[in-house]
């Protein structure tokens, strides 16, 4: 007869089992890293100042070119706060037009017609001039950064400048930039959605807050 027994395996207290189960929990997340999405916080600082830009003017010219034809016009735009002025003027708008607008109301006047009214420019210049001239947006892009909303695939050169990015089916690229006091704005802006492209180039900026603040 065998006198030595082996020794009974002890088995943890229920209360112990969770206490090691939490452990071993705890333990997984602290040694699993965190993925979240880059935040680049000179480029936030940047969108804020260019988006707090609200009085400014810029003369340039707007070149448009499709899958069948090419035409080219002078641009002058105009903003203060919400409501803006527009002119286009050239080879292919010979009589001139004026777009006239605010939130929720606009008027289109071509030379020699009578004024136009709507809601929202974009079907109504489609209408007038035959292609899609992208307003709304167009009042945040041109300063260098998206409009509000969703946007995408955003690409940075030096010093932050944004280079590209796309927005309700367009790819805006910035081709060219200049200094302006403190500020750096756009001069050359490529807008794309197959066939249409817009290229505005040589834009000429004037910041009236800016220099009303540098007289001072």
């Amino acid at each position: 007869m065998n006198r030595f027994r082996q020794p009974a395996t002890l088995l943890p207290h229920p209360a112990a089992w969770a206490s090691i189960t939490l452990t071993l929990m705890l333990a997984a997340c602290t040694g699993t890293p965190r993925i979240d999405a880059p935040v680049n916080t000179e480029w936030e600082q940047r969108r804020q100042v260019l988006q707090d830009i609200s009085h400014w003017e810029f003369i340039g010219s707007l070149n448009v070119r499709d899958a069948s034809d090419a035409h080219s016009s002078r641009i002058r735009w105009q903003q203060q706060d919400e409501t803006y002025q527009i002119n286009l003027w050239g080879t292919f708008n010979v009589g001139a037009t004026q777009i006239d607008g605010r939130p929720g109301e606009v008027q289109i006047v071509q030379q020699g017609e009578d004024p136009v009214f709507t809601e929202s420019p974009e079907t109504l210049l489609y209408q007038e001039l035959g292609y899609e001239l992208p307003v709304t947006e167009l009042n945040h892009w041109i300063k260098g950064i998206p409009a509000p909303g969703p946007s995408s695939n955003l690409v940075f050169g030096e010093s932050n400048q944004l280079r590209s990015f796309q927005q309700i089916g367009w790819q805006v690229s910035y081709m060219a930039y200049t200094n302006f006091g403190l500020e750096t704005l756009p001069t050359r802006i490529r807008i794309e959605k197959a066939p249409l492209r817009l290229d505005l180039t040589r834009l000429r900026w004037t910041l009236p807050d800016l220099q009303a603040g540098a007289g001072n």
